[in-house]
């Protein structure tokens, strides 16, 4: 899912969260889980991508075209929720369970949206122990699915995301409009 695609959802889950249950810490959780689980994208770009162009532009285009060597995503993972939902069951932490339930959401809008851009299988991609094993390698967890142009403009790319791009044999074989019967 885009970046602004889940900005929204997760406004509107937080917005919800807050209005059924007035509980801020729950609320504040989900907007962390749903929206600042990406904050691992930044790590990753910074850390084991040395990208060095820290402008907002730089790193959406960067993920957008599909650029990423190393997908480490530490938040993004299974084991990690497993360990959260433990904690937040144990100490009942209201604003930790709201973070589980925003992560939960955020990682299965991405699997919906971003699956047809993983060539391999979507639910393994999203175990640490997957990628670990295959050395945290873009080329060989992302593939090489081409993807269309990333639009022009930030906040254009920002709500686009990442999109594949349709292969041209097929698409010079559709009709703008349907056969006559």
């Amino acid at each position: 899912m885009s970046p602004g695609g889940h900005a929204a959802t997760t406004a509107l889950a937080g917005g919800v969260a807050l209005l059924s249950t007035s509980s801020v810490p729950l609320a504040a959780g989900v907007v962390a889980g749903g929206f600042l689980i990406d904050l691992d994208h930044a790590v990753d770009y910074v850390l084991f991508n040395r990208q060095r162009d820290l402008r907002p532009s730089a790193f959406l285009r960067y993920y957008l075209e599909g650029r990423v060597e190393r997908v480490v995503l530490a938040l993004h993972s299974y084991e990690l929720f497993a360990l959260l939902i433990a904690l937040a069951w144990w100490t009942g932490t209201s604003a930790l369970l709201g973070y589980v339930v925003g992560g939960l959401m955020h990682l299965v809008l991405d699997m919906i949206f971003n699956g047809e851009l993983l060539p391999n299988n979507v639910l393994a991609f999203y175990s640490f122990a997957y990628r670990a094993a295959h050395r945290f390698r873009g080329a060989t967890l992302h593939g090489h699915v081409p993807r269309a142009p990333v639009p022009a403009g930030f906040w254009r790319a920002f709500f686009t995301g990442a999109v594949r791009r349709e292969p041209r044999a097929a698409a010079a074989g559709r009709c703008s409009t349907p056969p006559a019967a």
